[in-house]
């Protein structure tokens, strides 16, 4: 990124929301520290930080801070906490900064948003703003996926503990142990169109497409074109049936166990409850994921595109 090519209004107040569960006081403060400095080499004044607590994981820190005027608030955490921030950001124009500290980060992942702390502060600091849209959820978003089946059974049953010292990696036990789930019969309902499975193992919808280690499990996802993307696994039987699938995936083959759709709403309904998340978070036990896009509802600041850099264009927030 060649900041001398990049030109910014100053941000006279910003937020740091800092998720307290992959961070501590310390830890905090560091984090803190680093953006500060950032800012003052910019011009700017030192943001405000908060802490997420157990009653609130950013949500209502963040509407806060819009309220008081921010003109930047910075989710500082996993996906958990970037959808927390983004709820309350929906459709205010107020950019959302991510500085990706927590377990999984698939959004900063698939804005190219850098993981080492330094780099993702100067994209605070020297980005632009990138309009993309949200899944809706009832009342809830979700910036990147949501999902039934395997992948909720695993974030369900991962283990913290685990999750804290090894990242996504954790994920993988809970997978294994969940490979031999029965199916569910499922009836989709895309823009009104009814479509039937009868063994699904996993239905996830995105609005972004790539998941840690580079798979790509909706390859045709974007999170700016106004509409959602559905894949539904139904491997018919266990370990070596999930490796055809995950083989599929990995060269980009769809067939028999693999199928896609792209729709601006998406119903899943099903026989019996099962488990529900939204961006890697446990959502809910139900017989039903309602889910619709909202077109362009949150500004994040990301990387300037090569491009734009080379060419020595302005960004306007």
């Amino acid at each position: 990124m060649t900041r001398a090519a990049v030109t910014r209004a100053p941000v006279t107040r910003a937020t740091l929301i800092v998720n307290a569960a992959k961070s501590d006081a310390k830890a905090a403060a560091a984090v803190h520290e680093t953006v500060a400095e950032a800012f003052a080499e910019a011009g700017w004044p030192k943001p405000e930080m908060v802490m997420t607590t157990a009653a609130d994981s950013g949500t209502g820190l963040a509407r806060a801070a819009v309220a008081s005027g921010a003109e930047l608030v910075v989710a500082c955490g996993g996906d958990g906490t970037v959808n927390a921030v983004a709820e309350a950001l929906a459709d205010t124009g107020v950019p959302l900064g991510v500085l990706p500290l927590g377990t999984g980060n698939l959004l900063a992942a698939n804005l190219e948003i850098p993981h080492r702390l330094e780099e993702a502060v100067a994209v605070l600091v020297h980005g632009t703003d990138r309009r993309i849209d949200l899944g809706g959820a009832g009342e809830r978003v979700f910036v990147g996926m949501a999902g039934l089946g395997l992948d909720a059974a695993m974030i369900a049953d991962a283990s913290e503990p685990l999750k804290a010292r090894v990242g996504w990696l954790a994920y993988v036990p809970s997978i294994v142990r969940h490979l031999g789930d029965r199916g569910e019969r499922i009836t989709l309902r895309l823009d009104g169109r009814r479509v039937r499975h009868s063994r699904v193992k996993a239905l996830i919808v995105g609005n972004v497409g790539r998941l840690h280690a580079g798979i790509d499990l909706l390859p045709d996802a974007r999170p700016d074109n106004g509409s959602l993307d559905v894949v539904v696994l139904e491997p018919q039987g266990g370990l070596a049936s999930w490796a055809g699938v995950a083989l599929r995936l990995l060269l980009r083959r769809d067939g028999p166990p693999i199928s896609r759709y792209r729709a601006r709403t998406v119903e899943a309904r099903t026989r019996r409850p099962v488990a529900i998340e939204l961006d890697g978070d446990p959502y809910r036990t139900a017989t039903a994921l309602s889910v619709r896009v909202r077109p362009g509802a949150l500004l994040v600041r990301t990387p300037v595109p090569p491009s734009a850099a080379q060419a020595g264009g302005e960004v306007h927030p």
